[in-house]
């Protein structure tokens, strides 16, 4: 069964964070099945968060702590989320919702958009798009 691997930062494991993703107290990674389930695999600290905004450091602070996710989600296209799709072989995905629980039914409902993304960047392709999903 396919699957994606997601990212996602809060600060109280229910409400994506406001602000940018990198400034989330932690990361919260799932496993989103094409079937409509969902699994969490658990909560990481961010050892990133105090260092400065849209630093190339920060970005690869970050992708060190989650490097088996294969999409970040955001509610803010950063400067980081625009160089991680540019440079990395991660997806970066904006959404506006508020609730993780939410966010996973977006992503649920998109899920072949964001899976072909995934596996075009698995296969080695780098490309600019930050996909934003409602």
């Amino acid at each position: 069964m396919r699957k994606i691997r997601l990212c996602i930062g809060s600060n109280d494991g229910e409400n994506i964070v406001k602000s940018h993703m990198g400034d989330a107290e932690c990361f919260y990674i799932y496993d989103l099945f094409e079937n409509s389930q969902n699994e969490f695999i658990e909560k990481r600290n961010n050892i990133a968060r105090d260092m400065e905004h849209a630093k190339a450091n920060k970005m690869a602070e970050i992708i060190k702590l989650v490097k088996d996710a294969d999409l970040f989600v955001g509610q803010k296209k950063s400067p980081n989320f625009i160089n991680i799709a540019s440079r990395t072989k991660y997806q970066p995905v904006v959404i506006k919702e508020d609730k993780i629980s939410d966010i996973l039914i977006v992503l649920h409902r998109s899920f072949e958009k964001v899976h072909s993304s995934v596996t075009r960047r698995k296969n080695g392709e780098i490309f600019n798009t930050v996909l934003e999903l409602e």
